[in-house]
């Protein structure tokens, strides 16, 4: 055999492996980039003068930290429907047994009138600056007994000074023309 039949009689397989090696390298990119967890960046907060925290001015993240389908889902509605702003739901890797509330420490009045919506959570500090609540829950949650009977849609600002999210400021719609006739 002479080196040009060598060498054309291992060109197909040579290829077939650059090739599938291409198409193996595309495949994990592509997995890594959609399970890739998008970093969301949130505004500063904002120094304010108020007596009452209502539920309203309380943003709100939720994750399920459980194999529990829809119940981030359930919790972020209960939650909407008492006034409280929501922002993220989706699941989260981090697994708890019981309800986790997570906000900039533990005293913050904001965390406190999450905390109140739950029965018995645990709180947990993690010195975020923008002032939102995560709610995570686990396996463990139950429907009927995980929530407060009758939670408080507002709390006391001790000291009267609170920093909340700086919300963004709304975009605004044109006003329609009309001609004139």
């Amino acid at each position: 055999m002479n080196r040009r039949k060598v060498i054309r009689a291992l060109s197909t397989p040579v290829t077939l492996i650059v090739l599938l090696a291409i198409m193996a390298t595309g495949v994990v990119w592509g997995y890594k980039a959609i399970t890739a967890r998008v970093v969301i960046t949130r505004p500063a907060c904002s120094t304010m003068t108020m007596t009452e925290l209502t539920t309203s001015s309380v943003t709100v993240n939720v994750f399920n930290a459980g194999s529990l389908s829809g119940l981030a889902g359930q919790i972020a509605a209960s939650l909407s429907k008492g006034g409280f702003v929501i922002g993220t739901v989706d699941n989260t890797t981090e697994k708890v047994e019981t309800t986790l509330i997570v906000g900039t420490s533990a005293d913050d009045p904001e965390v406190q009138l999450v905390a109140a919506w739950f029965t018995d959570p645990l709180i947990r500090a993690d010195g975020r600056t923008d002032h939102s609540v995560d709610v995570m829950v686990g396996n463990s949650y139950n429907e009927k007994t995980g929530m407060a009977a009758k939670p408080p849609t507002s709390l006391e600002i001790p000291g009267g000074v609170i920093c909340l999210p700086t919300l963004p400021p709304p975009t605004p719609t044109p006003t329609p023309t009309s001609k004139p006739t």
